[in-house]
Protein backbone atom coordinates (compact mmCIF):
# COMPACT_ATOMS: atom_id res chain seq x y z
CA UNK A 1 0.00 0.00 0.00
CA UNK A 2 1.18 3.21 -0.90
CA UNK A 3 2.89 5.46 1.91
CA UNK A 4 0.97 8.05 1.54
CA UNK A 5 -2.16 6.70 2.06
CA UNK A 6 -4.68 7.28 5.13
CA UNK A 7 -5.56 4.54 7.14
CA UNK A 8 -8.65 4.60 8.79
CA UNK A 9 -6.76 4.67 12.11
CA UNK A 10 -5.11 7.84 11.11
CA UNK A 11 -8.06 9.39 9.75
CA UNK A 12 -9.90 8.68 13.05
CA UNK A 13 -6.99 10.76 14.78
CA UNK A 14 -7.11 13.64 12.52
CA UNK A 15 -10.31 14.03 13.05
CA UNK A 16 -10.11 14.03 16.94
CA UNK A 17 -7.33 16.78 16.95
CA UNK A 18 -9.55 18.76 14.27
CA UNK A 19 -12.16 18.55 16.84
CA UNK A 20 -10.59 19.24 19.53
CA UNK A 21 -8.38 22.65 17.46
CA UNK A 22 -12.54 23.52 16.99
CA UNK A 23 -13.33 23.53 20.15
CA UNK A 24 -10.22 25.44 21.36
CA UNK A 25 -10.97 28.08 18.97
CA UNK A 26 -14.97 28.47 20.10
CA UNK A 27 -14.01 28.20 24.13
CA UNK A 28 -11.37 31.35 22.69
CA UNK A 29 -13.98 33.12 20.66
CA UNK A 30 -16.38 32.90 23.44
CA UNK A 31 -14.14 34.05 26.18
CA UNK A 32 -12.62 37.00 23.91
CA UNK A 33 -17.08 37.51 23.42
CA UNK A 34 -17.27 38.13 26.89
CA UNK A 35 -14.59 39.93 27.62
CA UNK A 36 -15.38 42.41 25.35
CA UNK A 37 -19.36 42.19 26.31
CA UNK A 38 -17.64 43.23 29.83
CA UNK A 39 -15.44 45.99 28.73
CA UNK A 40 -18.02 47.64 26.45
CA UNK A 41 -20.28 49.04 28.96
CA UNK A 42 -17.38 50.55 30.82
CA UNK A 43 -15.93 52.07 27.69
CA UNK A 44 -19.29 53.73 26.84
CA UNK A 45 -19.39 55.05 30.03
CA UNK A 46 -15.94 56.76 29.77
CA UNK A 47 -17.18 58.33 26.43
CA UNK A 48 -20.23 59.32 27.83
CA UNK A 49 -18.73 61.36 30.74
CA UNK A 50 -16.41 62.92 28.06
CA UNK A 51 -19.32 63.90 26.18
CA UNK A 52 -21.16 65.18 29.80
CA UNK A 53 -17.66 67.04 30.16
CA UNK A 54 -17.35 69.01 27.01
CA UNK A 55 -20.58 70.19 27.32
CA UNK A 56 -20.65 71.48 30.70
CA UNK A 57 -17.54 73.31 29.59
CA UNK A 58 -19.02 74.83 26.40
CA UNK A 59 -21.51 76.02 28.54
CA UNK A 60 -19.68 77.65 30.83
CA UNK A 61 -17.26 79.07 28.39
CA UNK A 62 -20.59 80.57 26.62
CA UNK A 63 -21.72 82.05 30.25
CA UNK A 64 -19.01 83.75 30.44
CA UNK A 65 -18.32 85.00 27.03
CA UNK A 66 -22.52 86.24 27.53
CA UNK A 67 -21.44 88.23 30.45
CA UNK A 68 -18.08 89.41 29.15
CA UNK A 69 -20.21 90.74 26.31
CA UNK A 70 -23.05 92.26 28.17
CA UNK A 71 -20.95 94.14 30.27
CA UNK A 72 -18.70 95.22 27.87
CA UNK A 73 -21.65 96.91 26.34
CA UNK A 74 -21.89 100.34 26.87
CA UNK A 75 -24.70 102.09 29.21
CA UNK A 76 -26.83 104.69 27.79
CA UNK A 77 -25.41 108.06 27.98
CA UNK A 78 -28.08 109.17 31.26
CA UNK A 79 -26.94 105.70 32.83
CA UNK A 80 -22.81 106.27 32.15
CA UNK A 81 -23.39 109.71 33.67
CA UNK A 82 -25.43 108.41 36.62
CA UNK A 83 -23.11 106.05 36.93
CA UNK A 84 -20.33 107.87 37.26
CA UNK A 85 -22.21 110.79 39.59
CA UNK A 86 -22.93 107.56 42.16
CA UNK A 87 -19.81 106.29 42.12
CA UNK A 88 -17.99 105.35 45.25
CA UNK A 89 -15.60 107.77 46.94
CA UNK A 90 -17.33 110.77 44.17
CA UNK A 91 -17.77 111.55 40.47
CA UNK A 92 -15.74 108.54 38.58
CA UNK A 93 -12.91 109.08 35.52
CA UNK A 94 -14.70 109.71 32.23
CA UNK A 95 -12.22 108.34 29.71
CA UNK A 96 -11.35 110.65 26.72
CA UNK A 97 -11.71 108.73 23.50
CA UNK A 98 -10.10 109.17 19.79
CA UNK A 99 -12.59 109.79 17.41
CA UNK A 100 -12.01 108.10 13.68
CA UNK A 101 -11.06 111.09 11.27
CA UNK A 102 -12.47 109.47 8.16
CA UNK A 103 -15.88 111.53 9.75
CA UNK A 104 -14.50 114.36 9.32
CA UNK A 105 -13.20 114.14 5.90
CA UNK A 106 -14.11 113.57 2.61
CA UNK A 107 -11.36 111.01 0.43
CA UNK A 108 -10.51 111.44 -3.18
CA UNK A 109 -7.68 109.16 -4.08
CA UNK A 110 -5.39 110.60 -2.41
CA UNK A 111 -6.49 114.10 -2.02
CA UNK A 112 -8.09 114.96 1.26
CA UNK A 113 -11.27 117.52 1.68
CA UNK A 114 -12.47 118.62 5.10
CA UNK A 115 -16.25 117.41 4.41
CA UNK A 116 -17.66 120.29 6.84
CA UNK A 117 -16.64 122.89 3.81
CA UNK A 118 -16.71 120.62 0.77
CA UNK A 119 -19.52 120.16 -1.91
CA UNK A 120 -18.78 116.65 -2.15
CA UNK A 121 -20.38 116.02 -5.57
CA UNK A 122 -18.48 118.39 -7.28
CA UNK A 123 -15.22 117.56 -5.46
CA UNK A 124 -12.31 115.54 -7.22
CA UNK A 125 -9.09 114.40 -6.66
CA UNK A 126 -7.74 117.28 -8.40
CA UNK A 127 -10.02 119.83 -6.68
CA UNK A 128 -11.72 120.26 -3.12
CA UNK A 129 -14.43 122.45 -3.87
CA UNK A 130 -16.02 124.68 -1.63
CA UNK A 131 -18.94 125.69 -0.05
CA UNK A 132 -19.34 129.14 0.34
CA UNK A 133 -17.89 130.84 3.23
CA UNK A 134 -14.96 128.38 3.35
CA UNK A 135 -11.51 128.42 1.95
CA UNK A 136 -8.37 126.65 1.55
CA UNK A 137 -7.35 124.16 -0.59
CA UNK A 138 -8.86 121.17 1.58
CA UNK A 139 -11.65 123.65 2.01
CA UNK A 140 -11.09 123.70 5.98
CA UNK A 141 -10.84 127.29 6.40
CA UNK A 142 -13.78 129.44 7.64
CA UNK A 143 -14.18 132.87 5.98
CA UNK A 144 -13.72 134.16 9.30
CA UNK A 145 -10.35 133.80 9.87
CA UNK A 146 -9.66 135.45 6.72
CA UNK A 147 -9.20 138.73 9.02
CA UNK A 148 -6.90 137.02 10.86
CA UNK A 149 -2.91 138.64 10.59
CA UNK A 150 -1.35 135.11 10.44
CA UNK A 151 -2.98 133.77 7.73
CA UNK A 152 -2.01 136.28 5.11
CA UNK A 153 1.63 135.29 5.99
CA UNK A 154 2.97 132.63 3.59
CA UNK A 155 5.24 130.45 6.39
CA UNK A 156 2.36 130.73 8.54
CA UNK A 157 -0.37 129.20 6.09
CA UNK A 158 2.46 126.37 4.59
CA UNK A 159 2.47 125.10 8.45
CA UNK A 160 -1.09 124.45 8.25
CA UNK A 161 -1.58 120.59 8.21
CA UNK A 162 -4.74 118.45 8.52
CA UNK A 163 -3.92 116.05 11.26
CA UNK A 164 -4.24 112.53 11.03
CA UNK A 165 -5.19 111.56 14.46
CA UNK A 166 -7.99 114.91 15.19
CA UNK A 167 -7.77 116.46 17.97
CA UNK A 168 -9.65 115.94 21.21
CA UNK A 169 -11.61 119.14 22.62
CA UNK A 170 -12.79 120.17 25.91
CA UNK A 171 -15.20 122.65 26.80
CA UNK A 172 -15.69 123.79 30.25
CA UNK A 173 -18.02 126.39 31.46
CA UNK A 174 -20.42 127.71 34.60
CA UNK A 175 -23.79 127.44 34.24
CA UNK A 176 -26.82 128.78 36.18
CA UNK A 177 -30.00 129.59 34.30
CA UNK A 178 -28.79 129.58 30.51
CA UNK A 179 -30.36 125.80 29.66
CA UNK A 180 -31.41 126.81 26.14
CA UNK A 181 -27.90 128.56 25.15
CA UNK A 182 -26.31 125.71 26.55
CA UNK A 183 -28.32 123.23 24.77
CA UNK A 184 -27.86 125.24 21.38
CA UNK A 185 -24.44 124.54 22.23
CA UNK A 186 -24.46 120.77 23.21
CA UNK A 187 -26.39 120.12 19.92
CA UNK A 188 -24.88 122.41 17.52
CA UNK A 189 -21.02 121.14 18.54
CA UNK A 190 -22.07 117.20 19.38
CA UNK A 191 -19.61 115.58 17.07
CA UNK A 192 -16.69 118.03 17.36
CA UNK A 193 -16.86 118.66 21.71
CA UNK A 194 -15.67 115.41 23.05
CA UNK A 195 -15.76 116.45 26.45
CA UNK A 196 -18.33 119.34 27.85
CA UNK A 197 -17.16 119.82 31.87
CA UNK A 198 -19.79 121.39 33.40
CA UNK A 199 -19.70 123.80 36.80
CA UNK A 200 -23.20 124.82 38.68
CA UNK A 201 -23.24 127.44 41.29
CA UNK A 202 -25.43 126.34 44.51
CA UNK A 203 -28.19 129.19 44.54
CA UNK A 204 -27.85 130.73 47.56
CA UNK A 205 -30.78 131.13 49.51
CA UNK A 206 -31.35 127.54 49.55
CA UNK A 207 -28.25 125.56 47.82
CA UNK A 208 -30.52 123.63 45.59
CA UNK A 209 -28.94 122.40 42.02
CA UNK A 210 -31.00 122.24 39.26
CA UNK A 211 -28.94 121.90 36.72
CA UNK A 212 -28.12 118.74 38.39
CA UNK A 213 -31.52 117.75 38.84
CA UNK A 214 -32.22 117.70 35.50
CA UNK A 215 -29.83 116.02 34.35
CA UNK A 216 -30.94 113.28 36.63
CA UNK A 217 -34.18 113.40 35.27
CA UNK A 218 -32.36 112.72 31.75
CA UNK A 219 -32.19 116.28 30.26
CA UNK A 220 -30.02 115.82 27.25
CA UNK A 221 -29.86 112.07 27.90
CA UNK A 222 -27.99 111.26 24.72
CA UNK A 223 -24.82 113.86 25.19
CA UNK A 224 -24.74 112.75 28.63
CA UNK A 225 -22.00 110.21 28.48
CA UNK A 226 -20.01 113.32 27.53
CA UNK A 227 -20.68 115.88 30.80
CA UNK A 228 -18.40 116.18 33.30
CA UNK A 229 -20.95 117.58 36.36
CA UNK A 230 -18.54 120.14 38.67
CA UNK A 231 -20.72 121.84 41.58
CA UNK A 232 -19.43 124.57 43.25
CA UNK A 233 -17.82 124.15 46.60
CA UNK A 234 -19.18 127.12 48.09
CA UNK A 235 -22.52 129.07 47.57
CA UNK A 236 -21.26 132.28 45.61
CA UNK A 237 -18.09 132.66 43.79
CA UNK A 238 -16.74 135.47 41.64
CA UNK A 239 -16.46 134.40 38.25
CA UNK A 240 -12.58 133.52 37.55
CA UNK A 241 -12.72 131.47 40.79
CA UNK A 242 -15.71 129.58 39.87
CA UNK A 243 -13.77 128.62 36.68
CA UNK A 244 -10.48 128.31 38.73
CA UNK A 245 -12.89 125.17 40.54
CA UNK A 246 -14.69 123.73 37.05
CA UNK A 247 -10.38 123.67 36.00
CA UNK A 248 -9.36 121.60 38.82
CA UNK A 249 -11.81 119.47 39.45
CA UNK A 250 -13.29 118.95 35.94
CA UNK A 251 -9.60 117.43 34.80
CA UNK A 252 -9.25 115.42 37.83
CA UNK A 253 -11.82 113.48 36.35
CA UNK A 254 -10.40 113.02 32.90
CA UNK A 255 -8.31 110.31 31.94
CA UNK A 256 -5.48 110.14 28.92
CA UNK A 257 -5.00 114.32 29.10
CA UNK A 258 -2.79 114.87 25.66
CA UNK A 259 -0.40 118.07 25.83
CA UNK A 260 -2.44 119.03 22.56
CA UNK A 261 -5.65 118.24 23.61
CA UNK A 262 -7.68 122.13 23.05
CA UNK A 263 -9.12 123.66 26.00
CA UNK A 264 -11.91 125.95 25.68
CA UNK A 265 -12.98 128.09 28.34
CA UNK A 266 -16.51 129.82 27.77
CA UNK A 267 -19.81 130.92 29.67
CA UNK A 268 -23.14 129.77 29.81
CA UNK A 269 -23.90 132.41 27.64
CA UNK A 270 -22.06 131.63 24.89
CA UNK A 271 -22.20 129.63 21.61
CA UNK A 272 -19.07 128.77 19.99
CA UNK A 273 -19.42 128.87 15.61
CA UNK A 274 -19.12 125.36 14.82
CA UNK A 275 -17.35 126.03 11.67
CA UNK A 276 -14.56 127.98 14.06
CA UNK A 277 -14.30 124.73 15.68
CA UNK A 278 -13.93 122.70 13.13
CA UNK A 279 -10.83 124.69 11.34
CA UNK A 280 -9.21 124.19 15.20
CA UNK A 281 -10.04 120.32 15.56
CA UNK A 282 -8.41 119.05 12.37
CA UNK A 283 -5.76 121.14 11.75
CA UNK A 284 -2.26 121.74 13.42
CA UNK A 285 0.27 124.57 12.86
CA UNK A 286 -1.98 127.63 14.15
CA UNK A 287 -0.60 129.79 16.38
CA UNK A 288 -1.94 129.76 19.98
CA UNK A 289 -3.25 131.32 22.45
CA UNK A 290 -6.44 132.14 20.68
CA UNK A 291 -8.67 135.08 22.29
CA UNK A 292 -12.14 135.06 21.42
CA UNK A 293 -15.15 137.86 20.28
CA UNK A 294 -18.14 136.97 20.38
CA UNK A 295 -21.02 138.80 18.92
CA UNK A 296 -23.39 140.63 21.37
CA UNK A 297 -27.03 140.22 22.29
CA UNK A 298 -28.95 141.06 24.98
CA UNK A 299 -32.16 139.32 26.01
CA UNK A 300 -32.87 137.88 22.64
CA UNK A 301 -30.93 137.42 19.31
CA UNK A 302 -33.28 140.42 18.24
CA UNK A 303 -31.28 143.06 20.07
CA UNK A 304 -27.73 143.71 19.08
CA UNK A 305 -24.79 144.79 21.36
CA UNK A 306 -21.88 146.99 20.16
CA UNK A 307 -18.72 145.32 20.69
CA UNK A 308 -17.29 148.25 21.99
CA UNK A 309 -19.38 149.56 23.84
CA UNK A 310 -18.25 149.69 27.87
CA UNK A 311 -15.60 147.61 26.90
CA UNK A 312 -17.76 144.46 27.69
CA UNK A 313 -16.50 143.14 25.00
CA UNK A 314 -12.50 143.51 25.62
CA UNK A 315 -11.29 139.59 23.87
CA UNK A 316 -9.80 137.46 26.52
CA UNK A 317 -7.95 134.30 25.98
CA UNK A 318 -10.20 131.21 25.72
CA UNK A 319 -8.31 128.80 23.51
CA UNK A 320 -5.39 126.92 24.08
CA UNK A 321 -3.71 123.20 24.65
CA UNK A 322 -3.19 121.52 27.55
CA UNK A 323 0.44 122.06 27.33
CA UNK A 324 0.28 125.55 26.79
CA UNK A 325 -2.33 126.41 29.67
CA UNK A 326 0.05 124.27 32.07
CA UNK A 327 3.55 125.49 31.23
CA UNK A 328 2.50 129.16 30.32
CA UNK A 329 -0.03 129.74 32.96
CA UNK A 330 0.44 126.85 35.69
CA UNK A 331 -3.55 126.00 35.16
CA UNK A 332 -4.50 129.35 37.16
CA UNK A 333 -7.57 130.58 35.15
CA UNK A 334 -6.54 134.35 37.15
CA UNK A 335 -2.51 134.38 34.75
CA UNK A 336 -4.75 133.50 31.64
CA UNK A 337 -7.32 136.12 31.93
CA UNK A 338 -3.82 138.66 32.28
CA UNK A 339 -2.86 137.07 29.79
CA UNK A 340 1.01 137.66 30.28
CA UNK A 341 3.55 134.72 28.98
CA UNK A 342 7.09 134.77 29.74
CA UNK A 343 10.06 134.92 27.63
CA UNK A 344 11.38 131.34 28.86
CA UNK A 345 7.37 129.68 28.47
CA UNK A 346 7.64 131.61 24.69
CA UNK A 347 10.58 129.58 23.52
CA UNK A 348 10.42 126.44 25.43
CA UNK A 349 6.50 126.53 23.62
CA UNK A 350 7.04 127.96 20.03
CA UNK A 351 7.74 125.30 17.63
CA UNK A 352 7.34 124.87 14.34
CA UNK A 353 3.91 122.85 14.45
CA UNK A 354 2.88 125.07 17.28
CA UNK A 355 3.96 128.43 16.80
CA UNK A 356 3.21 130.95 20.00
CA UNK A 357 1.73 134.23 18.86
CA UNK A 358 -1.68 135.60 20.58
CA UNK A 359 -4.34 136.27 17.46
CA UNK A 360 -7.64 136.98 18.21
CA UNK A 361 -11.14 135.44 16.25
CA UNK A 362 -13.62 138.18 15.78
CA UNK A 363 -16.95 135.97 15.44
CA UNK A 364 -15.83 133.11 17.31
CA UNK A 365 -19.78 132.41 17.92
CA UNK A 366 -22.36 134.25 19.65
CA UNK A 367 -22.90 136.03 23.36
CA UNK A 368 -26.36 136.14 24.47
CA UNK A 369 -26.69 137.69 27.81
CA UNK A 370 -29.91 137.02 30.07
CA UNK A 371 -30.69 135.68 26.87
CA UNK A 372 -33.26 133.78 29.53
CA UNK A 373 -37.17 134.28 30.26
CA UNK A 374 -37.92 137.51 32.62
CA UNK A 375 -39.03 134.74 35.76
CA UNK A 376 -35.29 133.29 35.57
CA UNK A 377 -34.08 136.58 35.05
CA UNK A 378 -35.52 137.12 38.89
CA UNK A 379 -34.33 134.26 40.38
CA UNK A 380 -30.77 134.73 39.17
CA UNK A 381 -30.87 138.30 40.54
CA UNK A 382 -32.32 137.31 43.78
CA UNK A 383 -29.75 134.74 44.26
CA UNK A 384 -27.10 136.92 43.83
CA UNK A 385 -25.87 137.94 47.34
CA UNK A 386 -26.98 141.39 48.49
CA UNK A 387 -24.17 143.53 47.06
CA UNK A 388 -24.06 141.96 43.78
CA UNK A 389 -27.80 142.81 42.93
CA UNK A 390 -28.85 145.70 40.35
CA UNK A 391 -29.50 148.54 42.66
CA UNK A 392 -33.19 148.84 41.47
CA UNK A 393 -33.62 144.95 42.47
CA UNK A 394 -36.71 144.25 44.88
CA UNK A 395 -37.25 140.78 46.51
CA UNK A 396 -41.06 141.52 45.27
CA UNK A 397 -41.71 139.25 41.79
CA UNK A 398 -44.88 141.10 41.33
CA UNK A 399 -43.00 144.28 41.16
CA UNK A 400 -40.09 143.13 39.56
CA UNK A 401 -41.04 141.24 36.90
CA UNK A 402 -43.11 143.62 34.87
CA UNK A 403 -39.98 146.11 35.65
CA UNK A 404 -37.72 143.41 33.82
CA UNK A 405 -40.25 142.89 30.87
CA UNK A 406 -39.41 146.95 30.42
CA UNK A 407 -35.76 146.25 30.13
CA UNK A 408 -36.12 143.55 27.38
CA UNK A 409 -38.92 145.48 25.62
CA UNK A 410 -36.59 148.49 25.21
CA UNK A 411 -33.04 147.07 25.36
CA UNK A 412 -32.17 148.50 28.44
CA UNK A 413 -29.11 146.69 30.73
CA UNK A 414 -29.41 145.56 34.01
CA UNK A 415 -27.45 149.00 34.61
CA UNK A 416 -30.34 150.86 33.14
CA UNK A 417 -28.49 151.43 29.95
CA UNK A 418 -29.81 151.42 26.67
CA UNK A 419 -27.24 149.02 24.98
CA UNK A 420 -29.08 147.49 22.37
CA UNK A 421 -30.13 148.14 18.42
CA UNK A 422 -32.70 146.38 16.66
CA UNK A 423 -31.55 142.84 14.69
CA UNK A 424 -33.51 140.98 12.30
CA UNK A 425 -32.20 137.41 13.28
CA UNK A 426 -31.72 135.38 9.59
CA UNK A 427 -30.20 131.66 9.50
CA UNK A 428 -26.94 133.07 8.35
CA UNK A 429 -26.41 134.92 11.61
CA UNK A 430 -27.99 132.61 14.22
CA UNK A 431 -27.01 129.03 15.58
CA UNK A 432 -28.59 126.32 12.91
CA UNK A 433 -29.95 124.45 15.68
CA UNK A 434 -31.87 127.59 17.07
CA UNK A 435 -32.92 128.55 13.25
CA UNK A 436 -33.78 124.80 12.69
CA UNK A 437 -35.94 125.02 16.14
CA UNK A 438 -37.10 128.35 15.72
CA UNK A 439 -40.67 127.78 16.94
CA UNK A 440 -39.13 126.19 20.03
CA UNK A 441 -36.74 129.23 20.69
CA UNK A 442 -38.96 132.12 19.47
CA UNK A 443 -38.53 134.05 22.38
CA UNK A 444 -35.39 134.63 21.62
CA UNK A 445 -35.95 135.63 18.07
CA UNK A 446 -38.33 138.05 18.30
CA UNK A 447 -39.08 140.29 21.30
CA UNK A 448 -41.93 139.28 23.15
CA UNK A 449 -42.49 142.49 24.95
CA UNK A 450 -42.92 144.47 21.09
CA UNK A 451 -46.30 144.86 21.88
CA UNK A 452 -47.26 144.85 25.04
CA UNK A 453 -47.71 148.30 27.30
CA UNK A 454 -45.53 148.54 29.99
CA UNK A 455 -45.43 151.03 32.52
CA UNK A 456 -42.78 152.29 33.85
CA UNK A 457 -42.89 151.61 37.30
CA UNK A 458 -39.69 153.43 38.80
Amino acid sequence: MPSNLATPSSLAGSSGRDTDRADTATAHTTTTAKVILQEEPASNMVRLKVRCRCIVVVVVVAQIFVVLWFFSQPLDPPQQFLQRLSSEGGQSILHLKDQPSYYYYASFGKELCVREGTVVGKSSETQCVCHTGWLGRRCGIPAVLQSSAWIHEPEMVKSLQLRRRVKRVILLLPLSHEFDIFEANVNGLRDLVDVFIIGERKLNNNGSLPLLDKLKNGWLGDHQDKFIYVPARESYLRNSSHIQEIVHDGLRLLSDIRPDDLLILTSGEEIISRDVLVFLKLFQGYPLPIRCQFKQYIYGFFWRVENNRNGTNIPQICILSVKFFANAFQYQVSELQDGNISKESRDFLNTKDQPVQEWTIPEVGWKCHLCISAQSIFEKFINFPQGLRPKWFLDSPSSMLPFIQRLVKFAQDENLNPVGSVNLPRKDTLPSFMWQNHDRFSYLMVNPYETMSIHNII
